[in-house]
């Protein structure tokens, strides 16, 4: 059974919220845990964003589902009058692999970066009380999108908060492996959040 308390204490920790403690260059933080409990780790997320902005601390985190902002830019987005989500969803039905590709080119060569960057400055600009940025879905979000290469695209613009990132898979041998079977490569940047804690 998954509990964030120890996770709670390492964030409401003064020290830890400063950007700049631990990592100065690459301030994210991943934590493993088994991919079947995906769920039970949502609801733990919750508890731990509700325990956090309790008056003693007045934190309000941003807290990010990944595979929801996936499908919200697809949404949101248009070409020829559609949504690229219903286009996406013709061509699915025509031709999944020209699909997926598709889907994959607007995730790292369109516009959803730059959508999600905006975003990201603007809650922390207007957030006083803002110093983490909690995210996750990313076993919901591949193979459209892999935790290595977000984390190398957000690299230049989480440089003011840290970011949470959780992750349903094993961090063995320096290496990160999304349900444990499959790589994700040049993570080793990030801090594994498990270790900090005193977690296997």
């Amino acid at each position: 059974m998954i509990n964030v308390d120890n996770i709670y204490d390492l964030m409401a920790d003064k020290g830890f919220q400063e950007p700049r403690t631990g990592n100065l260059f690459f301030p994210a933080y991943i934590y493993t845990y088994p991919s079947e409990q995906e769920y039970e780790i949502r609801k733990q997320i919750d508890l731990l964003i509700e325990k956090l902005k309790r008056p003693n601390h007045y934190l309000d985190c941003m807290v990010v589902n990944i595979y929801h902002e996936i499908i919200n830019y697809l949404k949101e987005d248009s070409f020829a009058g559609k949504s690229l989500f219903d286009l996406v969803l013709e061509k699915e039905s025509e031709d999944p692999k020209d699909a997926f590709d598709w889907v994959r080119d607007e995730i790292n060569h369109g516009k959803f970066y730059k959508k999600f960057e905006a975003k990201i400055k603007e809650h922390f600009v207007n957030e006083d009380k803002t110093v983490y940025l909690i995210i996750y879905g990313f076993g919901s979000a591949f193979p459209y999108l892999r935790a290595s290469d977000f984390l190398k695209k957000i690299e230049r613009f989480i440089k003011e908060f840290k970011v949470i990132l959780f992750y349903p898979g094993v961090y063995q041998d320096s290496k990160y492996s999304l349900f444990g079977v499959l790589d994700d490569d040049n993570m080793y940047r990030a801090n594994h959040l498990n270790k900090q804690i005193g977690e296997n």
